[in-house]
């Protein structure tokens, strides 16, 4: 009994270091994310009229403002969604594979919602065993320094996960907005396309119809 409990107690206090630097890791990436939503707020702020003169164009079915939103991400977007509007199904494979890069960038950051919570659970934990061995044979200063230990992975799990959750509502409200507005715009651009469809067969039958007259005119 005793070789196992020694054994758990090694390996657990040999996973401190990983965690700890697992945790610097996951700091670096949400204050990267942090960034980059920042720089993402500003390029939305810039697109802001923009964007409601398309808001409007699309509820009022008029055709597309001539001044779009180009460097954006809703006019990245845009773009990849008029360059595939010549045909329905690539226009609907447009749109999914745009979502579908919404859910990856939202995926990475919820990853840090949890995970840095559990880095400083675990940084918690794994102090505490050397703090009370320390704490029963007198060894203040080794209890002492595990117990800092121990705090401030805590705290600095919870602020990655704070930080991290706050990240992933801001982005998943611009997402949903962006989602609706451009469902909204890839009915328009599907229906006009389907009026220009049926528009050319009613030509076409219409032509077909003339030539059967004439032809009948002909040989009667």
């Amino acid at each position: 009994m005793n070789t196992v409990t020694n054994l758990f107690y090694v390996l657990s206090n040999a996973l401190l270091i990983p965690v700890m630097i697992l945790l610097l890791v996951s700091l670096a990436r949400v204050l990267v994310q942090c960034g980059r939503t920042l720089q993402e707020f500003i390029a939305r702020n810039r697109e802001r009229a923009a964007r409601r003169q398309l808001e409007q164009s699309a509820l009022q079915n008029r055709s597309l403002p001539e001044s779009q939103p180009s460097d954006g991400p809703l006019g990245r977007s845009l773009s990849r969604l008029v360059a595939a509007s010549d045909n329905i199904p690539g226009l609907a494979y447009a749109l999914s594979q745009i979502e579908l890069e919404w859910q990856m960038s939202l995926d990475r950051i919820r990853g840090l919602v949890k995970l840095g919570p559990s880095l400083g659970l675990m940084g918690t934990l794994i102090p505490l065993g050397p703090a009370l061995v320390g704490l029963a044979v007198g060894d203040i200063q080794t209890m002492s320094n595990n117990l800092v230990i121990a705090f401030s992975t805590t705290v600095l799990g919870l602020f990655i996960g704070m930080v991290a959750g706050w990240l992933s509502t801001v982005k998943k409200h611009w997402y949903q907005a962006d989602s609706a507005l451009l469902n909204l715009l890839a009915e328009r651009m599907s229906s006009s396309q389907g009026q220009e469809l049926s528009s050319t067969v009613l030509q076409e039958q219409a032509a077909l119809t003339e030539d059967q007259f004439a032809q009948e005119s002909a040989h009667a």
